[in-house]
């Protein structure tokens, strides 16, 4: 590059740069013009939150994932007293600001869509039929249809309305005391406003009307997961590392996202990620012959599940078939699909019945194996939906294992009784 040329690039970096630091200092002084609106107004902002700011809600967005982060956060009350929260969150199902009000009770969920917006990821809910009131473009989805049915009075539907005018879209919910909205009007500060005083009104119409029969329990304060309600984040425990069947070799072994828990009457299970780091060396030779080492470090990280049973049994794994292939069973359709290894090949066919066989094709599962009185799965990823697919699965599985099986292990029944219809919950 000739000097002319230098000049230019150079004049040009700075340029760039200058430009860079004047927006900075552009989006720095309207942050904080932002902030004092917020602060004329009466309003608290808060820059960090800490996690409780949104620890006890449970519905999508929330309750799900296991990495969750709150940040920048609006507080006050509306002109009727209601206390208020908008804030940003980000996880890895979801990202963007949210905005509630509060309740007077803690009610069951229910989820309100209105023009341009998707219902929520991850939500399982029941769609309604949309009352006459609300009009066409409008979906309700609830658990309880006679909840919902009560609570959508014509003067929540007007309130709604209300709020959906001027507005390309509404996706509200009730998430136990809080009535909450994705994508508030945040940015300007005039119209947030008025748009939390629309949606206080809704909350009052919601509060005016006889719900108290659906009043739900209050829910320790900790980290929650959607309809899984005896799910616990434990984050970490490296004392799992002895007792699991983690990777050995290596070194600095550690765990994280630790999850223990149980749906329902099947078997606990503990989840979680186990992160270790390997060293080697390496030798290069440079173009004048002389000899370099330089030392490796790599890190590696792996998803660990299992679910801890009520007896110890014989070794069997059920796998996706690969190349080889496992006990040839009587269903070649299944014999293509899985490949099953077993310590005693009685115990495998005993276990590994028709209607066995059929669940198993119907609800694919990661593949898993049987090591005394717990089976470990080798889920692929360290997810919520994994871990939900694998126990719905694996109830279904232990649910299918004949009586005399059980008793020929020591229990004077089968402790898992027969599940109908059988969970077709997605992995994703």
């Amino acid at each position: 590059m000739d000097v002319a040329g230098s000049g230019v690039f150079v004049l040009s970096v700075v340029v760039v740069g200058a430009a860079g630091i004047i927006w900075g200092i552009v989006a720095l002084v309207r942050r904080q013009q932002y902030i004092k609106r917020l602060r004329d107004r009466g309003w608290t902002f808060v820059n960090s939150p800490t996690f409780d700011a949104v620890g006890r809600l449970g519905n999508p967005p929330f309750g799900m994932g296991f990495r969750r982060k709150p940040d920048d956060q609006i507080t006050g009350l509306t002109s009727s007293g209601r206390a208020f929260q908008v804030i940003e969150y980000d996880s890895e199902y979801w990202s963007g600001w949210v905005g509630m009000v509060t309740l007077s009770r803690r009610l069951p969920e229910l989820w309100i869509t209105g023009g341009q917006t998707q219902p929520r990821s991850g939500v399982e809910a029941t769609v309604m039929q949309t009352p006459a009131h609300l009009g066409q473009g409008w979906q309700v989805g609830a658990l309880d249809p006679a909840f919902a049915t009560a609570v959508m009075t014509p003067q929540l539907c007007e309130r709604l309305t209300a709020m959906a005018a001027g507005q390309p879209g509404v996706n509200l919910s009730i998430d136990a005391d809080q009535l909450v909205v994705l994508d508030p009007p945040r940015k300007d500060v005039e119209l947030l406003g008025p748009w939390l005083e629309q949606l206080a009104t809704a909350a009052a119409a919601i509060d005016a009307t006889a719900l108290d029969q659906w009043i739900q329990p209050e829910q320790p304060p900790r980290l929650t997961f959607y309809h899984h309600p005896e799910w616990y984040w434990i984050g970490v425990d490296d004392s799992l590392l002895q007792v699991t069947p983690v990777t050995r070799s290596g070194h600095d072994h550690s765990t994280s996202e630790v999850i223990r828990g149980r749906d329902g009457d099947g078997p606990p299970f503990v989840a979680f990620t186990h992160h270790w780091k390997t060293t080697r060396t390496e030798t290069s030779t440079d173009s004048e012959g002389r000899t370099h080492t330089r030392t490796v470090v790599e890190n590696h990280s792996e998803p660990i599940l299992g679910f801890q049973l009520p007896a110890r049994m014989p070794w069997i794994q059920v796998a996706r078939r690969g190349f080889g292939r496992g006990i040839s069973f009587e269903s070649e359709a299944f014999n293509d699909q899985f490949a099953v290894t077993a310590q005693d090949t009685k115990f495998a066919y005993d276990v590994i019945h028709p209607r066995q066989m059929e669940y198993l094709m119907a609800n694919p599962p990661a593949s898993f194996r049987i090591a005394d009185d717990w089976a470990w799965f080798a889920p692929g990823t360290h997810s919520h939906g994994v871990i939900a697919h694998s126990a719905d699965v694996l109830r279904g599985f232990l649910a299918r294992i004949p009586r005399f099986v059980w008793r020929n292990l020591g229990l004077a029944d089968s402790p898992y009784p027969p599940l109908d219809p059988a969970p077709t919950r997605s992995s994703s």
